[in-house]
């Protein structure tokens, strides 16, 4: 009989997820109807797949994005760096039981990209204001900034196992892109990123019936086709998109 009960809850948990309950809504702090929102063809303007929400499933999430490629600090509860070779082998095997990905194109998600506007101030006092940047000196008068919009949706990661695994490192999920070519073959467009300095940092896991969320963008190009994103030998559900036929040949 107890063996029957947990079966049905497992079964039941994987219906569930199968149905709707599978990306929160989520909301910004603006209107995004109010936003200027560009689309981008480059695949490498946003390096880094960063957290912007890890816990348990809420229907509804509000938030404020996180832009810190490194670290974040909603992760500091899943932050691991003891028995380092076995957290290291785990990832680089990454092969999961019950792990689900799910990608909400039907949600907008903007990212955002921050640049210094130099519309706004003299060559002179910018350079200026360069050099004590890199010279590691606070600056009292900021260098005006330019915050731009890009198109993007949420992708979901579900933990259904009943223990932590590791999906990334820093700030960073290991997820990979995947299209189909012309000839109706899956091939990868990038796998996942790498930091060029790895100095101070740590795995982080996804606890038991947690999820994890990160922003996308919403390419544009001159091929449609269908993606899926892939985190070792888990895949997502397939969703249509545009992109430059020439990553394909790269």
């Amino acid at each position: 009989m107890k063996k029957c009960i947990i079966l049905y809850l497992v079964l039941l948990s994987s219906f569930l997820w199968s149905q709707k309950i599978k990306c929160p809504n989520y909301s910004y702090k603006k209107d995004v109807n109010l936003i200027n929102i560009k689309r981008t063809d480059d695949i490498f303007l946003f390096d880094y797949k960063e957290i912007q929400y890890i816990g348990p499933f809420v229907k509804n999430i509000s938030l404020e994005y996180v832009e810190n490629y490194r670290y974040n600090k909603l992760l500091h509860h899943n932050y691991r760096s003891e028995n380092f070779d076995a957290l290291n082998n785990e990832f680089k095997k990454r092969q999961y039981n019950d792990l689900h990905i799910f990608v909400d194109t039907s949600q907008t998600t903007p990212l955002t990209k921050t640049s210094f506007d130099t519309t706004k101030i003299i060559s002179a006092e910018y350079n200026a204001k360069i050099d004590s940047l890199n010279a590691g000196f606070e600056l009292t008068d900021k260098i005006p900034e330019i915050v731009s919009y890009y198109d993007g949706f949420p992708v979901t990661i579900y933990n259904a196992e009943k223990k932590e695994r590791v999906i990334g490192f820093g700030n960073n999920v290991a997820l990979e892109l995947e299209g189909l070519d012309k000839n109706h073959q899956w091939k990868k467009i990038y796998g996942y990123r790498r930091y060029t300095c790895s100095t101070g940092i740590h795995y982080f896991v996804l606890k038991p019936q947690e999820i994890a969320t990160v922003f996308e963008p919403r390419l544009s190009g001159n091929f449609k086709t269908k993606f899926r994103y892939r985190l070792g030998n888990v895949v997502s559900n397939e969703f249509e998109g545009s992109i430059n036929d020439k990553y394909f040949n790269n």
